[in-house]
């Protein structure tokens, strides 16, 4: 009961820290929107080589955290390239996450992610990954599932790669296409809010349905 208690607290503690985490990269680059674009608009070459890096990082380790960039981004070098460069960057973090799970496996992968959801999302692997991976690139956070792909299935590297890019290509431009709104900081707070919420309800529905099966 401890255990199941303490498993619970670690998985809200997690969405209230990843939709802080969030909230709070929205207030920061909407209070600095103007610097940033200044920065990536006379430095082009470095402002593209950070937003890539920022969105590896964003992949390996803070799903959504570089999402409040995607307007500036759109608004500085346009929305086709925006989304390409996006691609790239979160293309290239689930790889690096991939191969960390692949190389290294779960020991140092439980470090980086909570164990219990790659647990709760082994379950979840299908038999025709290819195309599966491009749908669920739409809907799941891109660290865990690189690392639940790299530890629990045979996938080839370029197979990977290639459903990776293709799953995440179409989220990167409507949110590009998105960020030229006037309202698209609060858009994304809205989403963020949206998929907080959703992901707290399943997580109470998955503990009460294991409560009556437990009883």
């Amino acid at each position: 009961m401890a255990t199941r208690a303490r498993s619970a607290l670690r998985e809200y503690l997690w969405l209230a820290l990843v939709g802080g985490v969030l909230i709070a990269a929205i207030l920061l680059v909407r209070a600095n929107e103007d610097a940033i674009k200044t920065f990536i608009d006379q430095k082009p070459f470095w402002g593209v080589f950070l937003y890539i890096v920022l969105n590896i990082l964003d992949a390996v380790l803070a799903p959504g955290a570089t999402l409040p960039l995607i307007p500036v981004a759109a608004h500085v070098w346009g929305q086709v390239p925006a989304a390409i460069v996006t691609t790239a960057g979160w293309t290239a973090g689930s790889l690096i996450a991939f191969l960390i799970a692949r190389q290294w496996g779960y020991p140092l992968v439980k470090k980086l992610t909570s164990p219990d959801r790659l647990k709760q999302l082994k379950k979840y692997i299908p038999e025709d990954l290819f195309w599966s991976i491009v749908l669920l690139r739409l809907v799941l956070p891109m660290d865990v599932m690189s690392y639940v792909l790299g530890l629990f299935t045979d996938i080839t590297w370029p197979k990977y790669a290639l459903a990776t890019a293709l799953g995440l290509t179409p989220s990167a431009f409507v949110l590009a296409y998105l960020g030229k709104l006037p309202n698209a900081y609060g858009l994304i707070m809205a989403g963020v809010g949206v998929v907080v919420a959703a992901a707290y309800v399943m997580v109470v529905r998955r503990r009460r349905h294991r409560r009556r099966a437990a009883a």
